[in-house]
């Protein structure tokens, strides 16, 4: 029998300095959602098996990804925590997991470079 396993996505923009959790439609009339440590934390409490957190503008604008968002997060949450959005070196997975997170997610970076996996894996 397989087991539950509840996952809520967070869609954060980091254009402010703690972040904010977004909702749209096809990134079109995006709104405010909610702070993503305080949202995440609910989540925890509200029993979620594992937290996603989708940086959803890292990779357009070119910048890393949300360590300090992770770090604050691990201090509150005590369930596996992914992160995406802005990974594109093998530094960038590094610094997601010594932020906290204990999964890194890839979409765009490994297209473009199908090796970043492998090496990213074993550098890990």
């Amino acid at each position: 029998m397989l087991s539950k396993r509840i996952i809520p996505c967070l869609d954060c923009d980091l254009q402010v300095p703690e972040g904010r959790v977004v909702k749209g439609v096809e990134f079109k009339q995006i709104r405010y959602a909610g702070n993503p440590v305080e949202l995440a934390t609910k989540y925890y409490e509200d029993g979620a098996d594992e937290i996603v957190f989708l940086d959803i503008t890292a990779s357009h604008e070119r910048r890393s990804t949300m360590a300090d968002v992770i770090k604050k997060t691990v201090e509150n949450v005590f369930c596996p925590i992914c992160v995406g959005g802005g990974i594109r070196e093998v530094k960038d997975y590094v610094n997601m997991l010594k932020a906290g997170a204990d999964k890194c997610s890839t979409n765009t970076a490994a297209i473009k470079d199908p090796s970043l996996i492998n090496r990213a894996s074993s550098h890990v």
